[in-house]
């Protein structure tokens, strides 16, 4: 073929390299394009020289289209109109014969690289939707378990949790059940003084107090409107040392929005050693009757350096 009719391969690739990036959306530019379809509109060429034709080689080629840098870009109607109506060569010479042919190959395999593309996007899409909605059910679960078992306004243990660990502890041979059960003295007193919404900070406060001063593996829990009960792994002696950090912790008044509320708590305890039959019933009530015998009369003044004397309602 002469100079004068060779096709103008570099020409058609900037137009067509304009004409895409000029489309609304386009995230490219035609300095990325231009070099990529002189390439493959050149190497279309050599193709339609061979005999037989080259069909495989032909979809290859135009499914390069799909790929980088087009990655980003959709342009069928485009690559129709500028590979159909490309002036591949004189007309009637073997390459403007099979120009048409080996154009359409292309634009086919280019349409059904899109169209895996856009199946492989949508998957990838419902995939990262379903992954999200897993997620979403799996946080779901944990808060309305965590809800199940942890009460609203301290979020310490309630009820239903605290009875499932003592079982559990009950259930391990060498794992002693302590049970305090903690009342607030004069509760009533502060909610009809200061106000409900005071009387939640102040349960909200020594909740944390409670949480600070008790060890890591004690189940606290908010079991009534002024009463926390504690189950922990230890021995009498121990629980006795538990309580009396109880009282220091909750000794102190509370800085509420109201100003300072004075606060002090009764505790009373139980005991079931390892081995022994535990009934959850049973230990509260022996903790709830050793409190009361603490706050009816039975208490002991606790000294401290750095104040006044305090009655101490606390369960030895």
């Amino acid at each position: 073929m002469s100079a004068d009719t060779e096709p103008p391969v570099s020409a058609m690739a900037r137009a067509w390299a304009r004409a895409v990036c000029a489309e609304p959306g386009s995230h490219t530019t035609p300095q990325q394009l231009e070099p990529v379809l002189i390439e493959i509109v050149q190497s279309l060429l050599e193709l339609a020289r061979f005999e037989p034709f080259p069909v495989t080689s032909a979809k290859q080629l135009g499914a390069r289209l799909a790929e980088p840098p087009f990655e980003r870009t959709r342009m069928l109607a485009q690559a129709s109109r500028w590979l159909l109506g490309f002036p591949s060569g004189r007309p009637g010479s073997l390459v403007a014969t099979r120009w048409p042919f080996i154009a359409s190959h292309a634009i086919d395999s280019y349409a059904q690289a899109l169209q895996e593309r856009a199946l492989a996007q949508q998957e990838q899409s419902m995939t990262a939707k379903v992954s999200l909605r897993v997620q979403e059910i799996a946080a779901l679960q944990h808060r309305l378990r965590h809800e199940a078992t942890h009460d609203a306004l301290t979020d310490l243990a309630n009820r239903t949790l605290l009875q499932d660990r003592v079982r559990r502890m009950a259930l391990d041979p060498n794992c002693h059940v302590g049970l305090l059960l903690i009342d607030l003295d004069r509760f009533k007193q502060i909610n009809d003084g200061f106000g409900h919404a005071v009387g939640d900070e102040v349960l909200v406060e020594l909740a944390n107090r409670l949480r600070e001063v008790c060890p890591p593996d004690t189940v606290i829990c908010r079991y009534g409107g002024d009463e926390f009960v504690l189950a922990v792994n230890r021995d009498q002696h121990s629980l006795a040392e538990i309580c009396r950090h109880i009282h220091q912790a909750l000794r102190d008044p509370v800085w509420s929005t109201a100003g300072p509320v004075p606060v002090s708590a009764s505790v009373g305890t139980a005991h079931n050693p390892p081995g022994a039959p535990c009934d959850f019933t049973d230990l509260l009530r022996r903790a709830d009757r050793d409190m009361y015998s603490i706050k009816t009369g039975n208490r002991f003044v606790y000294t401290d350096s750095d104040g006044p004397e305090i009655d101490a309602a606390v369960a030895g």
